[in-house]
């Protein structure tokens, strides 16, 4: 082989290894930038996943809060007593109100000025001792979530008229007016009772 072959024959070789060595690097990048971008692949799976699976329990909770409110058998829990004219108060579990069967059951608080005389041992609160009530119901505004109910009643010198604003997200607005001419209002979260804790 003359020199010029061999000269020709060794540029060959060197440019093969170059070709591969970079094509080797090239592969290794490739390599390194999928394994880095698994993690994030990964991620976006399961932020679509537990997007969906949050999606799926709200439709389900709401679902269950229709019911209840449609068939008139839940729980208000106050979370927020607001008379009037005066500063609001937080309730921590103190107050609650029940309806099942058109049968209300509460004892609510009233905050303000007392514009009927009462005579001694007279009830000023808004008290429901499992009293039938009709109930008026308007559900014209049930395709935005939300319903009302309406009954009048209470035990005591005043009787009250109560609007019950229920939304299907589990909070509701109570508003309660009496003959005498208070107001008071409450926020309550909605609770659906367990069969099993009801009380015999």
């Amino acid at each position: 082989m003359s020199q010029k072959s061999q000269i020709f024959a060794i540029i060959c070789i060197f440019t093969d290894e170059i070709f591969r060595t970079n094509a080797m690097k090239t592969l290794i990048n490739t390599i390194i930038l999928l394994i880095a971008c698994l993690p994030l692949v990964s991620c976006g799976s399961l932020s679509q996943a537990s997007r969906a699976q949050r999606q799926a329990e709200e439709r389900a909770m709401k679902a269950q809060m229709t019911e209840a409110i449609e068939k008139g058998d839940f729980v208000l829990d106050i979370k927020q007593i607001i008379p009037r004219g005066f500063p609001s108060r937080t309730s921590t579990g103190e107050y609650a109100l029940r309806l099942k069967d058109n049968v209300v059951t509460t004892r609510l608080p009233y905050f303000g000025e007392a514009r009927t005389a009462t005579l001694g041992g007279e009830e000023i609160s808004i008290v429901f001792e499992k009293e039938k009530v009709s109930l008026q119901r308007d559900w014209s505004d049930a395709s935005k979530g939300e319903y009302r109910y309406m009954f009048k009643g209470g035990k005591g010198i005043e009787k009250w008229t109560v609007i019950l604003q229920l939304y299907d997200n589990g909070k509701a607005h109570i508003g309660c007016t009496s003959s005498g001419g208070r107001y008071m209002s409450f926020i309550a979260d909605i609770l659906i009772p367990e069969p099993e804790s009801e009380t015999k």
